[in-house]
């Protein structure tokens, strides 16, 4: 009976052992950049005569250039190739994740932990269909295997816990469009014009014809009327000349 108990024991620790490594690995292989890379021979094939081709090319060449930054330690490096390639190519989930990697390997946390919110929220949308134009592509350029939500979440929320943080308060990063940054100069152009037509253009005209006003005539530096030297006050608001 003893023997039994004990043999059933060691059996069960031994299981036990075996399942630990197992689990480990699986959770090193998934916050391991070495997981990334693209499928360079379908990346060579993509075309660069249209503007959509041409933003893929471009987010291919940073994304790849910044996994090797990553690999050589140039943490810098990757993480401005990184984000360029996030500007070419939002959708691409695994560019926020490897991001993610990069501000915490630079002990940066919480912004680590909005690129992994950001990364899940796009892995999420990846399979609820929110990117039906660029799935395909998504699935053919990854060279790995497309990890589901539920289970990154669940490793990303472990990953998070060890630092404090937890995955529900984090706030993701933002992505802003080129066409939203074209919107945004454009109004920026708008308002200086208006301010430059509204208010500083008057203003320099008044203080040009104050200094230089037509001869036989002075300009009221309150209200900007001419009035002829002879009149002491000014015609339209009443002010005295050199008040």
């Amino acid at each position: 009976m003893n023997l039994r108990l004990s043999t059933s024991l060691v059996v069960f620790l031994l299981s036990l052992s075996l399942q630990v490594p197992k689990a480990c690995s699986y959770e090193e292989n998934f916050f391991s950049y070495k997981r990334f890379f693209l499928n360079q021979g379908l990346v060579d094939k993509i075309p660069s005569d249209g503007k959509t081709q041409t933003d893929i090319n471009k987010f291919a060449q940073n994304y790849t250039d910044g996994l090797y930054s990553m690999s050589g330690g140039r943490l810098p490096e990757a993480e401005a190739y990184f984000l360029e390639a996030r500007r070419f190519w939002p959708e691409y989930f695994a560019t926020d994740f490897l991001l993610a990697l990069v501000y915490e390997e630079k002990d940066d946390y919480k912004i680590a932990a909005r690129f992994y919110k950001s990364y899940l929220r796009k892995l999420k949308g990846f399979y609820s269909g929110t990117y039906r134009i660029s799935a395909p592509l998504i699935r053919s350029l990854s060279s790995f295997e497309i990890e589901s939500y539920a289970a990154a979440r669940q490793l990303v929320e472990k990953r998070l816990g060890r630092y404090g943080i937890s995955l529900d308060r984090v706030r993701p990063v933002a992505t802003i469009p080129d066409f939203l940054f074209s919107g945004i100069g454009l109004i920026v152009l708008v308002c200086v014009y208006i301010a430059w037509r509204k208010v500083a253009r008057p203003f320099l005209e008044k203080r040009h014809n104050i200094k230089y006003p037509p001869e036989g005539f002075w300009v009221c530096r309150h209200c900007g009327a001419y009035n002829p030297d002879l009149s002491k006050e000014c015609e339209k608001c009443g002010k005295m000349h050199h008040e």
